[in-house]
């Protein structure tokens, strides 16, 4: 009966006990932190297991519902309840740090994948910029080659012949053969001179064209590295160049059209 009587006392904290009046001050600071007071009921109380064995061994202070002669019992169950609940808790406390070092592990995995993963995105970027970048320079290569073949291949013609750096800078800027053929009727272009219709076109880009942002002043090196060894300070306008080879184009094909429904 006296095991039941422990059982159940211990299994319902707070642990509540009589006491005299004059035993107040020690009865507080043996109930330790946890200590509370009924004024209606005249008790104190405790819920620290350690409390209660300091307590119940003070003989100041009797547990309500305890007969005397369990209260023998009563201090080894409550030893044993101690070591019960630390191991518990120490239990808990190991389950919870291997929790966290598992989350840790898991998040330093996925944070390591994350890394590899992006690593193997950024390789791949490199190698298609690389890829794309070679494309692209074997591109303009083949274009100035089939340009200068073009070139070398077309019959004389009336005036100045174009030097291999005024084809290229035409073919690279968009400039056909119907545009630079068709360009010989305009008068706006200015007189030929000493200049082939490929360098009476890149004058006027750099002449008559309003400039744009790609405008720059060329350095002393490069200034005869283009027309043919004629010596030229600034580059082209890019922008207002490109679209200008396409309006004479358009022209260029308007003409053609007009002069077949002539002779039709």
């Amino acid at each position: 009966m006296a095991d039941a009587e422990i059982e159940r006392f211990l299994a319902q904290p707070p642990y509540w006990g009589w006491s005299h009046v004059r035993d107040n001050a020690a009865v507080k600071r043996l109930c330790g932190p946890t200590a509370k007071f009924d004024p209606e009921r005249k008790m104190w109380s405790t819920r620290c297991l350690d409390g209660l064995r300091g307590l119940v061994a003070s003989k100041k202070w009797k547990p309500v519902g305890m007969r005397e002669e369990a209260y023998g019992p009563l201090l080894r169950a409550a030893v044993v309840a101690r070591e019960k609940a630390e191991a518990e808790w120490k239990a808990e406390e190991e389950r919870k740090a291997k929790v966290q070092a598992a989350k840790v592990a898991l998040e330093a995995m996925k944070t390591q994948r994350e890394r590899e993963a992006a690593e193997r995105e950024a390789k791949k970027r490199r190698a298609r910029e690389k890829q794309e970048a070679e494309q692209e320079a074997n591109r303009q290569k083949r274009l100035e080659a089939e340009a200068k073949a073009e070139a070398n291949q077309k019959p004389k013609r009336d005036g100045i012949e174009p030097t291999d750096a005024e084809v290229a800078e035409c073919a690279r800027l968009g400039f056909t053969r119907e545009a630079i053929a068709f360009s010989r009727t305009l008068t706006a272009l200015g007189p030929r001179g000493s200049l082939s219709d490929e360098g009476r076109v890149l004058r006027w880009c750099l002449l008559g064209l309003e400039p744009d942002e790609s405008v720059r002043e060329l350095a002393p090196e490069e200034r005869k590295r283009s027309w043919g060894g004629r010596e030229v300070y600034w580059t082209l306008p890019e922008v207002s160049s490109r679209a200008y080879a396409a309006n004479l184009h358009e022209d260029a094909m308007k003409a053609a059209m007009e002069n077949d429904a002539v002779h039709a």
